[in-house]
């Protein structure tokens, strides 16, 4: 990926927001907002859809498209009956003053499209279409590997302490080519004396749809309020999806709560996204000399980081 292609990429986005007008949606004679009118949209598309359906289609929580439906109905955009298979799951349909706001912005979108197509030759207006459908499908398919990929809290199961190790140690030696010195993964083979504290075990290991380990993280505790973020990997296939800042996240959340207010970690040199992920979440370098004396330097680390809890962020 070229450097500059997320950036520019974010900002066209954004620029098609505003020129297609989603963000006046409430200023419209029907006074409603961006998932408003997908719900309207969706319910159009498939008469007696229920809340479920809906919530996959627009990727929103059950509680929240609940809330959207109760707003729709209340103003008699949509009606409800009861389930003929459960009575409990309700069906859904436009109302005619529905279909009248369906159709309203149907011709407010329409008319958006028209007016840019109008500067597009037939050629354009193809390529357009086709790259559009293209990014929305990578989209689609980042997000459910992102779904599929769950994050557990390691268990006191040796085999799997194994297959965490045997995840990094491929990492180590076969991608960043490093001459590993015996035991220095042991950690999580002993994890109790490193990353249990206040009755929690504070390491994390990620699993695909498989069952396949393909990330860990953890956090070592060297004393008072003082954490040690160790053993932070991402198996080649999905680096830069977002797992990443899930797993810090989670190493973040388990951190305040254990009312850790400083982390330091050690990396090796060469490692440019690790680098940059860091500085980017809040992490600013330091010189080894400032490190805390409780801080085991491992012997392959070269860079060193430290960051107040407060100041981090996914």
């Amino acid at each position: 990926m070229k450097k500059n292609t997320v950036p520019l990429l974010r900002e066209v986005s954004r620029k098609l927001v505003r020129e297609l007008g989603l963000l006046n949606l409430d200023a419209l004679p029907f006074k409603h907002l961006t998932q408003h009118w997908h719900t309207l949209i969706e319910i159009g598309k498939k008469p007696d859809i229920n809340s479920s359906e809906i919530a996959a289609l627009l990727l929103l929580s059950p509680s929240t498209t609940s809330r959207l439906i109760t707003s729709l109905c209340k103003e008699d955009l949509v009606s409800a009956r009861e389930g003929r298979l459960d009575r409990r799951e309700k069906t859904l349909a436009l109302t005619t003053k529905g279909q009248e706001a369906l159709n309203y912005i149907d011709a407010f979108s329409d008319k958006k499209i028209q007016g840019a197509f109008a500067f597009l030759t037939e050629d354009e207006q193809t390529y357009i279409l086709s790259a559009i459908n293209l990014y929305a499908n990578a989209l689609e398919k980042s997000r459910k590997i992102g779904d599929q990929i769950k994050i557990h809290t390691l268990s006191t199961s040796r085999t799997l302490r194994r297959q965490v190790v045997a995840m990094i140690e491929d990492i180590q030696t076969h991608e960043l080519g490093l001459n590993l010195p015996v035991g220095l993964n042991d950690s999580i083979l002993k994890a109790e004396r490193v990353y249990h504290y206040k009755n929690r075990t504070h390491f994390w290991y990620a699993l695909d749809e498989s069952g396949k380990i393909v990330g860990s993280i953890g956090l070592g505790f060297l004393e008072d309020g003082i954490g040690e973020l160790k053993k932070f990997f991402v198996a080649k296939e999905y680096r830069r999806q977002g797992l990443g800042r899930r797993l810090f996240a989670t190493l973040l959340k388990g951190a305040k709560r254990s009312g850790i207010k400083t982390v330091y970690l050690g990396t090796v040199e060469g490692l440019e996204d690790a680098r940059r992920f860091y500085q980017k979440v809040g992490f600013s370098a330091i010189a080894q000399s400032t490190l805390p004396l409780s801080f085991s330097v491992c012997p392959l680390d070269t860079l060193f980081f430290g960051g107040q809890i407060h100041q981090l962020r996914v």
